[in-house]
């Protein structure tokens, strides 16, 4: 199952909606816009969710941002981001170990720069794919830190 983590803003917006919009273009994520979206909302798959249990809060993972201010979040975001690295795809020995994620990772791990763990694979459990997710949440708190985070 994925998640929906959206960076929510003061009043709402002439067409209803509250979502902050980002200077910065993005194409990322489980569900996304053809083109780009604007828009803080980013859907992330559940299967990193070991990962921001070990990264970002050992009991709520991910729903740990629900409802904090983005500026109490960023220092949290920058830990977890560093832990993970942002080395997308990637499954290897040391980044893995780094964070303490030892099972899922897929096989072959005797060899990281086997296929099996340099593939391009948005779905992987990888640090690096789940830190990468974290990265754009950080860089919209820094923009938006007064943005309340919203999860659906």
């Amino acid at each position: 199952m994925s998640r929906n983590i959206r960076l929510m803003t003061g009043p709402y917006l002439q067409d209803g909606r509250r979502i902050c919009v980002s200077q910065h273009l993005i194409q990322e994520g489980g569900t996304q816009v053809m083109g780009g979206t604007h828009e803080c909302d980013l859907n992330i798959t559940g299967n990193y969710s070991r990962l921001y249990h070990l990264a970002l809060d050992k009991e709520d993972g991910l729903s740990w941002l629900y409802g904090k201010r983005a500026r109490d979040t960023i220092e949290r975001l920058e830990k977890a981001v560093e832990l993970l690295s942002t080395d997308q795809y990637v499954r290897t020995v040391d980044n893995c170990n780094k964070c303490g994620f030892r099972t899922g990772v897929g096989k072959g791990l005797s060899d990281p720069y086997s296929d099996e763990n340099r593939r391009g694979d948005y779905w992987a459990p990888t640090p690096g794919n789940a830190g990468y997710a974290l990265n754009i949440l950080l860089g919209w708190a820094r923009e938006f830190p007064e943005g309340e985070w919203d999860l659906i």
